[in-house]
């Protein structure tokens, strides 16, 4: 963390905070590297077009709509965005957006009615900061997510994505709140039918 020295003159003063500011600022912002993200969306990439089931891992009671039900990822839209609809049952209103950016990757979660219209609690999420490894991605809440969930201002998604395994986590810093769900990669399966709003989110 900056240290912020005591300063005699206001005017230090103030250009010492600005910068112990900028340097707080820029630690927690690190971007993903562009090389990363690309090899992290070109793995993902090679899963196009199949779906995997998953299961949870240490379930909360807050997880308990999901539990007994099909969990079930399928890779979709396999371009410089990557859409992974993220299935619980017959419920298909979830998918997971990761998109190529010019600082690396962002991730995004694109909530809808099951008539394809949005959730008024959709498109929050966050660009991942330097992974340490490609097949090891850490989201951060962004602002825009933070002002449209206030207690999900402290969360960080993580992917984990290795040759057997796809890994999906939550945790939300300052609190127990984790959720996990892993999905193995081995077994291919039947894929299940588009997500809702499917034709709507080709944009």
């Amino acid at each position: 963390m900056a240290i912020v020295m005591v300063l005699t003159s206001p005017a230090l003063l103030a250009a010492s905070k600005a910068s112990a500011s900028k340097a707080s600022s820029t630690a927690r912002d690190v971007m993903m590297p562009v090389d990363s993200s690309a090899a992290f969306l070109t793995a993902l990439r090679t899963h196009c077009g199949r779906a995997y089931e998953g299961q949870l891992v240490n379930p909360q009671p807050a997880d308990s709509a999901m539990r007994g039900q099909r969990l079930v990822m399928h890779v979709r839209g396999c371009g410089d965005t990557v859409r992974v609809p993220f299935h619980v049952g017959d419920n298909r209103s979830r998918t997971w957006v990761f998109t190529r950016t010019s600082n690396g990757v962002r991730l995004k979660h694109d909530h809808r009615h099951e008539d394809g219209s949005e959730d008024r609690v959709t498109q929050y999420g966050g660009d991942a900061m330097a992974p340490r490894a490609a097949s090891h991605v850490e989201f951060p809440a962004d602002s825009a997510t933070a002002a449209l969930i206030p207690t999900a201002r402290t969360n960080v998604w993580t992917v984990e994505l290795t040759p057997t395994r796809f890994s999906y986590q939550l945790r939300r810093e300052g609190s127990d709140r984790r959720f996990r769900v892993d999905f193995d990669l081995t077994r291919p399966i039947t894929p299940p039918p588009a997500p809702w709003g499917a034709d709507t989110k080709a944009r």
